[in-house]
């Protein structure tokens, strides 16, 4: 019933390897003026601060002792690909040479930015690994590289921080550096774990390129909509564990979905199948398919399996009364809001009357304190749908 969020693109490690990637002869074509900080300006901000360090001895005396993250382990010990074989190229260079970021690479060579990552720099970089890619659905993932100057390039650039090679510790001291595409990043630290805009976890940090340190994440980084602007594609992918169970194909894929007003989308998605036979048992299902817009919080077919069998038969026994004003406690009407929009807004009124608070720990949205969303963000034509662990009882 959602579209896929792109909780999209974090280059930071990715950006350290897509130097071996993205480290070919192409001719990198000059970021669109569409973006917040054209990238073609890079190269001349990074000339007016720091020049890139003299040797990669004098920047690191011993750089495997610095690197630090449970993704290290994935890194192969010798070659091009290696710690040390990275430290010899620039970034875009050494991301292509290192198989976790070849998904990084792709799109940073259609962006036009390998000559771009590949100048004397020096840059602060995170990047995104293939599986933080994989969180987006390839439908999002194809339009951005569709119009590889737009968001595409607005998404990359802001993983990328320019004049400055900064480690870890410097990352949190700062709290917050200025990325190239003219947003923020906020770095914090909790135990031994660094967290990027408090939803990206850096796995392998402290990378060192010939121009640049990368830190490598989990998630892509989504830059903020401009106030002038809409949201950028990627605000309004679908996120969360159980958007990878999603057909990738067909009516109850994420595009198919779109397609179709809520309850028939519902009705394309099989782990909806008990929250179908409800809602039709109550009649709504044209109310769901009307014009909307809604918001809605729809339960998987685990969710109604903690209800026991003989409460789920007392309620169809009688689905205009308990069982009507439990599915309209799951609806918001008038609006679709995104994720951010909820945990803003506090507490939202239903259709039923009472009110729903959403809240975030970590990546995880929680509805009403004990029911976690686990596939967010899901597009219908006239809803935004929230899957969730947990069926919502009313007061």
């Amino acid at each position: 019933m959602n579209t896929k969020r792109l909780s999209l693109i974090s280059i930071a490690a990715g950006l350290s390897i897509v130097a071996s990637a993205c480290g070919s002869s192409t001719k990198a074509a000059a970021p669109a003026a569409t973006t917040a900080a054209p990238v073609a300006t890079v190269a001349s901000t990074v000339a007016a601060t720091t020049a890139a360090p003299t040797t990669v001895a004098a920047a690191m005396a011993d750089m495997t002792k610095n690197n630090f993250g449970p993704g290290c382990a994935a890194v192969p010990a010798s070659g091009s690909g290696s710690f040390d074989g990275m430290a010899k190229d620039p970034s875009a260079t050494a991301a292509s040479n290192n198989p976790l970021l070849s998904t990084l690479v792709a799109t940073v060579k259609a962006a036009g930015l390998v000559d771009t990552l590949n100048s004397a720099g020096p840059f602060t970089i995170f990047a995104p690994v293939n599986d933080a890619f994989a969180k987006i659905d390839k439908a999002t993932i194809d339009k951005l590289l569709a119009d590889p100057k737009g968001d595409l390039t607005k998404i990359l650039t802001y993983h990328v921080v320019a004049g400055k090679k900064m480690s870890a510790e410097d990352l949190v001291k700062a709290g917050t550096v200025k990325t190239v595409n003219g947003g923020e990043l906020t770095i914090a630290k909790s135990g031994d774990t660094f967290k990027v805009n408090g939803a990206a976890t850096v796995i392998c940090g402290n990378v060192q390129t010939a121009n640049g340190t990368v830190f490598i994440i989990d998630s892509v980084l989504l830059p903020k909509a401009d106030a002038a602007a809409p949201a950028p594609l990627s605000a309004t992918a679908p996120f969360g564990p159980a958007c990878s169970s999603v057909p990738a194909t067909g009516s109850g894929s994420f595009d198919g979905m779109a397609k179709d007003p809520a309850a028939t989308a519902a009705s394309n998605n099989p782990a909806l199948s008990t929250l179908v036979t409800t809602v039709k048992a109550a009649g709504l299902v044209d109310t769901l398919n009307s014009a909307g817009p809604f918001t809605i919080f729809a339960p998987t077919n685990d969710a109604f399996g903690k209800i026991d069998k003989a409460t789920i038969d007392k309620l169809l026994a009688d689905p205009k009364g308990d069982l009507t004003k439990i599915l309209t406690y799951h609806v918001i009407a008038g609006k679709k809001m995104s994720a951010d929009d909820l945990v803003k807004a506090g507490a939202v009124t239903t259709v039923n009357g009472g009110s729903l608070t959403v809240t975030k720990s970590g990546d995880t949205y929680i509805v009403n304190g004990k029911s976690n969303v686990v596939c967010g963000n899901v597009q219908t034509a006239n809803a935004v749908v929230y899957i969730i662990d947990s069926v919502l009882l009313p007061s």
